[in-house]
């Protein structure tokens, strides 16, 4: 009987070959009947063709690309300006070290720290007994050699006396005013007063201390007006002038304040190859305080009409410079040659023109060609034109479908 299994081993083989080779033409619809048996086993299975139709279009068009949120900013001509920003501390016109002339013991304080002083006010006083003595005695002295001058100026009128015997009772007037004198500086000595009028700002004192002589014993300011003096880098102190505005900024106060540029130093420091620069601060009714930190903000150029963009839209690879310029629902990648800018602005010289619309958020997706929904189109006045596509391109969709049906 084994000459009879190869034969239908082989017929079997062949059956097999059939019918797999009929399904795949059956499946790819190249067998005249494949249409309708097709629907028929659909009908008869339950499943509507136009809904097995649509899986099938909708398997090949692959998951659908949705748009990225992005804000928008219009390209625009606007005034612009180059800024150099120093660091530096507010100082006081004038603020000095009052110190004692002599030596001696604190009898009196009459001031504190924060008090306001008029110039030649009594801030404190050494101990000065003695030296009020000696002023009353030099005084007397002085009184009589006045009544002495007198009497020998009226004897002298008459001839009663030489002019050598008037001479010598003068001279001895004339010392004894010299001594009155020193002795009225002695006893000065022993207060300490302002030299000008302004705020006392330390006390180093205390009663019954004994100071010696140049000891410092109080701090005195004049905060009218207030100076500010930063150091610049030779170009840049170039392009600055003698009464420029200036903007500085107290880091204990919220809000910026207007300096004028006083004087510009002469001559470059050698040792840091920079040019001083002295700003004039008005002190009355600003929260600047002597000693305070401020940063300073000078105009060093500037450009009207500038075409500009804000500095979010920048997109910074190395020492190139892009923005993503919006056009319809997408984006191009740009490359761009800027100029001056200042906190929120650049300037734009190569790349872009007036009216066109930059990315300013949502840089990080993108890509050219990438699709994009404008968040703030109405508020910058965006309008994105709709792409028009080729009917006959355009991808069924279920309700044509039924249509055709």
């Amino acid at each position: 009987m084994s000459f009879l299994k190869k034969p239908l081993v082989i017929i079997g083989t062949l059956l097999l070959l059939v019918v797999a080779t009929g399904a795949v033409l059956f499946q790819q619809g190249m067998l005249p009947f494949a249409d309708s048996l097709s629907g028929e086993a659909l009908a008869d299975a339950g499943v509507d063709s136009t809904a097995a139709e649509i899986e099938d279009n909708s398997e090949d068009e692959g998951p659908e690309v949705m748009p990225i949120p992005v804000e928008l900013a219009r390209v625009s001509a606007r005034g612009i300006s180059a800024y150099y920003r120093a660091a530096s501390v507010v100082e006081a016109d004038r603020l000095v070290d009052l110190t004692c002339r002599t030596t001696g013991r604190i009898r009196t304080i009459k001031v504190e720290e924060g008090d306001w002083v008029e110039a030649e006010q009594v801030l404190a006083e050494l101990e000065n007994d003695r030296e009020e003595i000696q002023l009353r005695k030099a005084e007397l002295t002085l009184a009589d050699k006045t009544r002495l001058l007198e009497r020998n100026k009226e004897m002298l009128a008459e001839e009663l006396i030489s002019r050598q015997e008037y001479d010598d009772v003068e001279s001895g007037w004339r010392l004894a005013e010299a001594e009155r004198d020193l002795a009225a500086i002695a006893l000065e000595e022993t207060r300490i007063k302002a030299p000008f009028a302004g705020q006392v700002t330390d006390r180093m004192v205390v009663l019954g201390q004994q100071v010696p002589i140049a000891a410092p014993c109080f701090t005195l300011g004049d905060f009218s007006p207030l100076r500010v003096r930063v150091q610049l880098p030779e170009n840049v102190a170039r392009k600055v002038e003698a009464g420029q505005r200036v903007l500085v900024s107290p880091e204990a106060g919220a809000n910026e304040l207007e300096a004028v540029v006083e004087r510009v130093s002469p001559v470059v420091d050698p040792n840091t190859s920079t040019v001083r620069l002295t700003l004039l601060l008005d002190g009355t009714d600003t929260p600047a305080m002597v000693g305070g930190f401020v940063k300073v903000r000078i105009t060093t150029d500037a450009h009207h009409d500038a075409l500009s963009i804000p500095k979010l839209a920048l997109v910074e690879e190395g020492a190139l410079r892009s923005v993503f310029v919006a056009e319809a629902d997408t984006v191009r990648k740009a490359e761009i040659l800027t100029g001056l800018y200042d906190e929120a602005h650049v300037e734009i010289l190569e790349g872009l023109y007036e009216g066109d619309f930059v990315v300013t958020m949502g840089q990080g997706g993108l890509r050219n060609g990438s699709l994009i929904k404008a968040l703030n189109a109405a508020e910058v006045g965006y309008a994105p034109v709709e792409s028009k596509l080729d009917p006959a391109k355009e991808p069924e969709t279920v309700t044509a479908l039924a249509e055709r049906d």
